[in-house]
């Protein structure tokens, strides 16, 4: 599956950008929204956007909302530790994960998108 990881900091987007490489996913990544964007437009076979809520410039919720507009199919992921009542208000599906990520958790939900077992 190929899969867009945007995050600000950098020690973060490398580690989750490894471990999903090492389990087989080929990966895009992005520091910012505006990046992330660029890269969707030039790669539209990018099936899963995982997305930090507090970016600089645009949040992730606003990125969620630009990159379902451009791609109703792709799939989103946001990685939060605000919590998820702020995504109920989104008008389509959007999977939340608690920050800080517990891998295992982690690896659990990239694998029902992915419908491959990790």
């Amino acid at each position: 599956m190929k899969i867009l990881v945007v995050e600000d900091d950098s020690d973060t987007r490398e580690i989750l950008s490894e471990m999903l490489q090492m389990h087989g996913h080929a990966i895009v990544t992005a520091c910012e929204a505006q990046q992330a964007l660029a890269a969707m437009r030039q790669q539209a076979d990018i099936e899963l956007l995982i997305t930090d809520i507090s970016l600089p410039g645009m949040s992730g919720i606003e990125l969620a909302r630009a990159a379902n507009a451009a791609h109703p199919a792709i799939a989103i992921l946001i990685c939060s530790g605000y919590g998820e009542q702020q995504f109920e208000t989104l008008p389509f599906a959007v999977t939340w994960i608690q920050k800080p990520l517990e891998m295992d958790v982690f690896l659990q939900v990239i694998e029902r998108f992915s419908g491959v077992q990790l």
